[in-house]
């Protein structure tokens, strides 16, 4: 294992390479080891630019949010001198798919010349630069809902997010919505007791009518009950508030038109304010910290001078 130290904000961190970066190839002893990038179509390369070729290993671990999660890294980045406050800019970091390389030389086209500031030195230097390049440029976003201080899952889009949120968040709005169902049972039953208590028994009349109020309160129930049970949370727009009751009804329809349109409005309330707690989402950013980062390879990639893009 190579062996070397970095400094970062001030502390020293030991870390360690495979000797693969470094090993050479049996013929060529001391080289620093090479890869091509080999174009898959009938033109031939007539010549091969020098490049960078990193793969490392990234191992996020947020104790905040509990996010972890494994990606792996396979850049090209330009030969720069890495003299002074000199640093890898996103443009200059491109992603390329490894299964492209190969360790055996194209047997057409020339290599260009390398840049004399290239030794094993500098790829030493490269390794420190770029895990400073890592922690400033890679993060994974991830998203969190405050009112249940829930994070999403590695690889959860916001959408995916969000239904679970309103998943988690249903019990809660059933149980509040049955609350409200008993209180309008309740008003409804007030009702009732007001309108037997006022007919007086013994008489054909007074049962008749004590009989249709207790039909058509029974109807009112039946309709609460059927507005409640198929009320269930989502984040459409709910707009199932019965009409209010008119001055020209009956008293004992006013009232209970009166009822009904209550519980239209208090529905929507709590709809729109647990939709509202589904919706309250934020994002975030994580972004390695030095010992999430593991270095697997560093070699100098030659690629195809007129596609200087994988």
């Amino acid at each position: 294992m190579v062996e070397y130290s970095i400094r970062f904000n001030g502390l020293i961190v030991s870390m360690s390479l495979d000797n693969q970066v470094f090993s050479a190839q049996q013929d060529q002893p001391g080289k620093i080891k090479e890869l091509f990038f080999v174009p898959s179509g009938p033109d031939a390369a007539q010549e091969y630019a020098p490049f960078l070729y990193v793969e490392a290993r990234i191992d996020f671990s947020d104790v905040r949010s509990g996010y972890h999660a494994t990606s792996s890294v396979n850049n090209v980045l330009e030969m720069i001198p890495l003299d002074g406050d000199m640093l890898w800019t996103r443009d200059m970091v491109r992603p390329i798919d490894p299964s492209a390389l190969q360790a055996n030389r194209p047997v057409t086209g020339r290599l260009r010349r390398l840049p004399p500031f290239i030794d094993v030195s500098y790829m030493s230097r490269v390794q420190s630069c770029y895990l400073s390049y890592l922690m400033r440029e890679t993060a994974v976003l991830v998203y969190r809902n405050f009112a249940l201080s829930l994070y999403s899952l590695p690889g959860e889009s916001r959408d995916d997010f969000q239904v679970r949120c309103m998943e988690m968040l249903n019990d809660p709005f059933r149980k509040e919505l049955d609350g409200l169902h008993e209180v309008v049972s309740r008003r409804l039953e007030r009702i009732e007791e007001r309108y037997v208590a006022q007919v007086r028994r013994g008489d054909f009349e007074a049962d008749r009518r004590v009989t249709l109020t207790k039909s058509t309160l029974h109807a009112a129930r039946e309709r609460m009950a059927e507005l409640f049970l198929r009320t269930s949370l989502t984040l459409q727009e709910w707009e199932e508030v019965p009409a209010g009751a008119g001055s020209a009804l009956p008293d004992l329809e006013q009232q209970i038109g009166t009822v009904e349109f209550d519980a239209g409005r208090a529905i929507q309330r709590l709809m729109r304010s647990y939709q509202e707690q589904v919706r309250n989402i934020d994002e975030c950013m994580i972004h390695p910290n030095l010992r999430d980062l593991h270095l697997v390879r560093i070699c100098i990639l030659w690629m195809p001078g007129e596609a200087h893009s994988p």
